[in-house]
């Protein structure tokens, strides 16, 4: 119905073979507007999100410490940091707020400045 007033409408691409995925699938195909990240959103609404570059303390400033070697899963930072896993990962989402750190395909690396 969204669509048909003309309203922007988002959707999270799926796996085509789940069933799970089948209404935003449909909805893509309809016409809806991928939504991959949060930077999609800005786009459409001609906003750019500018990533805070100040130096992070604590467990998240650790952590960046760790990540000048290239990606590392979440697991090796656990291991190499000597922090709990709780803490490792409020840090790693501390640190991809701040514009600092992105996760793909389950390895962290630095954003680059």
């Amino acid at each position: 119905m969204a669509l048909e007033e003309g309203r922007d409408v988002f959707a999270v691409p799926g796996e085509i073979t789940s069933a799970l995925s089948a209404g935003a699938n449909a909805l893509l195909r309809l016409g809806a507007t991928p939504l991959t990240s949060s930077a999609d959103v800005l786009e459409l609404f001609g906003l750019s999100a500018e990533p805070t570059r100040d130096a992070p303390g604590g467990a998240a400033g650790a952590i960046l410490d760790l990540l000048t070697d290239g990606h590392v899963s979440a697991d090796e930072l656990v291991g190499r940091s000597g922090l709990a896993a709780a803490e490792v990962a409020a840090a790693l989402v501390e640190l991809e707020l701040a514009g600092l750190a992105t996760t793909v395909e389950g390895f962290v690396r630095p954003t680059p400045r």
